[in-house]
């Protein structure tokens, strides 16, 4: 009986801090609703790798030398947050959401994000170009080290010009009732 209580308890507790949240920031233009979008990874990004590295642990890895089971632990220790790409279904403009993957509810993982048709509220946190979330340019400081295209090679680096993404911190993903 004690833990059923404990249970209302916490589930009243957290629908009055969800209400007054959204109250609160009803009208405040620093917290942007993000809808419509296509969340994924970039293809050699962290939160790419994080999708899979839970499977690795039924992989061999006694040829590889790397215990690709210890990976996922790697990985979240190296970070605690995960950027995504969202992709707005009816423009093509993209944005980056960062999520905080220890936030996570209801046992929902990375790759759920998908998968779902969730309102992001987010705060705009910066900006970053598509290739700034690869696996290379997180360990070289935010750059890429090596040349990416033909254009790079003859006028050097810095020659075509990057889009860059504005980056939000998210602090709710949810379901909004079309009421």
């Amino acid at each position: 009986m004690s833990r059923a209580g404990k249970s209302i308890l916490s589930k009243t507790l957290s629908n009055t801090i969800l209400t007054d949240y959204l109250a609160q920031v009803e009208g405040d233009d620093r917290i942007r609703r993000l809808r419509g979008l296509r969340v994924t990874a970039s293809k050699d990004s962290m939160a790419y790798m994080k999708m899979y590295t839970p499977y690795m642990v039924i992989a061999k890895t006694e040829e590889l030398g790397v215990d690709l089971a210890r990976l996922d632990e790697a990985l979240e220790s190296a970070k605690g947050y995960y950027e995504l790409v969202g992709e707005e279904m009816a423009t093509g403009s993209k944005c980056v959401l960062r999520f905080n993957f220890r936030a996570f509810r209801n046992n929902y993982g990375l790759t759920d994000l998908g998968r779902m048709r969730l309102v992001f509220h987010g705060i705009l946190v910066g900006s970053t170009t598509e290739d700034g979330l690869g696996m290379q340019a997180e360990m070289s400081g935010g750059t890429n080290a090596e040349p990416v295209t033909a254009l790079e090679l003859l006028d050097g680096p810095g020659a075509v010009a990057e889009t860059f993404l504005d980056v939000y911190d998210v602090l709710l993903a949810g379901v909004e009732h079309a009421g």
